[in-house]
């Protein structure tokens, strides 16, 4: 199984980390589940998600299992951006994973972390033009529901992040297994083609 690390914080956003969770989790390779789902936090308290879910992160980023594929969800971030722990986390983890992905801006704390200079990428609607202020050697698109770079994949907002998983699982274990946890999920708006494969279009 592949370890996969969802961050989460004060002011996350639910459907954020959620959304891919319930992707990798429902996930199957064969008869076995493809990935070891857990949360992570810069410290062990409870959060508090949108103002009225509470969660308990099952480890601190100082003490998790070492991630193979890192989710960094949107939401109001900034405090975890400005956190030096947070970001020294991601920086060194994602030495050895596999996937970093982001869902909506949770980019920021890629961009932050200076893993999207060079890259192209995307996030939430509203947070296009902040994106680009803050990362100017980086490509940022707008009306595209996941951009792959090979690690780094960043999703537009929300609901986009369900879009951006089923594309890693289909990377990593087949369109097959994609398609078999998008029906589980009944997830049917789901068109693998509506996102941006880098080395592709440059192909």
């Amino acid at each position: 199984m592949k370890n996969v690390a969802i961050f989460i914080y004060d002011g996350v956003e639910i459907l954020d980390f959620g959304g891919p969770g319930e992707v990798f989790a429902a996930t199957r390779n064969g008869d076995e589940p493809a990935f070891n789902v857990y949360t992570v936090a810069a410290d062990p308290e409870p959060i508090l998600s949108q103002g009225f879910i509470t969660i308990t992160p099952e480890y601190t980023i100082a003490a998790c299992p070492p991630p193979d594929i890192i989710v960094l969800p949107g939401g109001d971030q900034r405090q975890s951006a400005a956190d030096p722990r947070v970001i020294g986390w991601i920086q060194g983890a994602s030495e050895q994973a596999e996937v970093v992905m982001s869902v909506c801006t949770g980019a920021m704390l890629l961009s932050r972390a200076g893993l999207l200079d060079g890259k192209e990428a995307t996030t939430w609607y509203g947070a296009i033009e902040r994106l680009r202020d803050a990362t100017p050697a980086a490509t940022i698109h707008a009306g595209t529901r996941f951009v792959d770079n090979g690690q780094i994949v960043t999703t537009a907002g929300v609901s986009a992040g369900i879009d951006g998983a089923l594309h890693v699982v289909a990377r990593l274990f087949g369109m097959e297994a994609a398609l078999r946890t998008a029906r589980y999920m009944e997830y049917d708006k789901w068109v693998p083609e509506n996102g941006l494969i880098v080395e592709q279009s440059r192909g």
